[in-house]
């Protein structure tokens, strides 16, 4: 942030804000998904020429820090895990199985039919792997459907959101290390995981227990003061940050429950869960406008790359939800859970993510294996760019269209029931 002066950086902060809250207008008034509108209008701010690239740059370290540790304490604080582990099989099954196909499909595809390095494939893959949970939920609530589908997408897209996070740092670092080995990876990821779950759980038992000690009005801002020195702590000590805020915000999430088992006192709930929301719009709306404005459009090849990665995706997806609903109640919505599949903040926020890692790695002095790759990482963001658009497009056609077989179903159900159809 040197570059950057104080008037510069609240200018571009402030405005940024103003555009989220635009945005958000104009999505609820022409029922267009906000997300479209941030990313045009961070293109349209990058054409104008008024918005300096070069600063918004300088900030991109610090905020995308700053953005990962939201995701992931908003991750943890809407993930139950009484319903994950003993009512959402099913969920938990389809998160990670296709997690693990377009994770895998990604990189086939990558590799095969665009001749790029798979594990940047996959990289993608676990970078655009999970559904946009906002634009889900405001695609699910104006169809006015049965509850279980709203459960089901707000669940799926809590766990691939997670999941997302979590493979995209561990492939970047498989991806520094320039060992695919599964034993290696895996041999990592416990090293590193289990200090940062270690951690997380010391910390976040000890705040649960002192919670009720700390005044209503500032209970927020303790909680994330004590997320950001978690994240810096547990990076600091050899451990993975991220897992030590996932965690945490685990533990916070399921705090009733926590202090149930430890015969702790129950406290006032603090409204950690409100702020983190503004929070969280914030986040949303910077990163959305950043990557509209940062990235470059123009490549063929990309937009090719984004439309068949999506098809793939839809394809993956349905095969998951045939296959994790089988013989229940909820496959007769199939069709529609499929067809609502929108990529949003996490695609945002992970799509410089590699990027940036690399260049930090090569300006380190780390292998120069490393700089080859410099290319075909700097297609991430206008692929993430293509690839949201392109989901939030397809679902908002597909969706209309499977709305209408099911009512049109349920009305030849109704002729067969009654031998006519109500109200004739």
């Amino acid at each position: 942030m040197a570059n950057l002066g104080v008037e510069g950086a609240f200018l571009i902060l402030g405005g940024i804000l103003f555009i989220g809250y635009l945005g958000e207008l104009l999505s609820k008034r022409f029922n267009i998904p906000s997300v479209l509108i941030l990313l045009l209008m961070g293109y349209g701010l990058k054409l104008s020429g008024y918005l300096p690239l070069d600063n918004l740059l300088s900030i991109q370290d610090l905020f995308g820090s700053l953005a990962l540790i939201v995701l992931l304490f908003d991750g943890g604080l809407s993930l139950n895990l009484y319903s994950v582990i003993f009512k959402s099989g099913r969920i938990l099954f389809m998160s990670t199985l296709v997690t693990i196909l377009v994770v895998t499909g990604s990189a086939a595809l990558f590799y095969y039919v665009f001749h790029m390095d798979p594990l940047i494939g996959a990289i993608f893959g676990a970078i655009a792997g999970g559904i946009g949970s906002t634009t889900t939920i405001s695609i699910v609530r104006s169809l006015k459907m049965d509850g279980q589908i709203l459960n089901f997408l707000t669940l799926e897209s809590s766990i691939t959101d997670v999941y997302s996070i979590i493979l995209t740092i561990v492939l970047t670092q498989a991806l520094i290390s320039g060992v695919i080995d599964i034993q290696t990876i895996g041999q990592g990821i416990a090293s590193t995981f289990s200090t940062g779950a270690v951690i997380g759980v010391i910390i976040g038992l000890l705040y649960i227990t002192f919670l009720s000690k700390i005044e209503r009005g500032y209970s927020y801002m303790m909680t994330f003061a004590v997320v950001m020195i978690l994240y810096s702590l547990t990076n600091f000590l050899g451990g993975s940050g991220a897992i030590s805020v996932l965690i945490f915000g685990i533990l916070l999430g399921n705090e009733k429950t926590i202090r149930t088992v430890l015969h702790l006192k129950e406290t006032k709930k603090p409204i950690i869960k409100e702020f983190q929301s503004e929070i969280s719009f914030f986040i949303r709306t910077f990163f959305f406008v950043y990557l509209g404005a940062i990235v470059t459009l123009g490549s063929l090849n990309n937009f090719l790359l984004a439309l068949a990665l999506i098809l793939l995706f839809y394809l993956l997806r349905y095969i998951s939800i045939l296959i994790s609903t089988y013989k229940s109640p909820i496959s007769y919505y199939n069709n529609l859970i499929a067809a609502i599949n929108p990529r949003g903040l996490a695609t945002a926020v992970l799509a410089t993510y590699p990027l940036f890692t690399i260049q930090s790695e090569i300006a380190e002095g780390a292998n120069g294996h490393l700089t080859n790759l410099i290319n075909q990482l700097s297609n991430l963001p206008e692929i993430a760019f293509y690839t949201i658009i392109l989901s939030i497009i397809l679902t908002t056609i597909f969706v209309p269209l499977v709305v209408g077989g099911l009512e049109k179903q349920k009305n030849k159900t109704k002729i067969n029931g009654n031998g006519k159809k109500t109200g004739e």
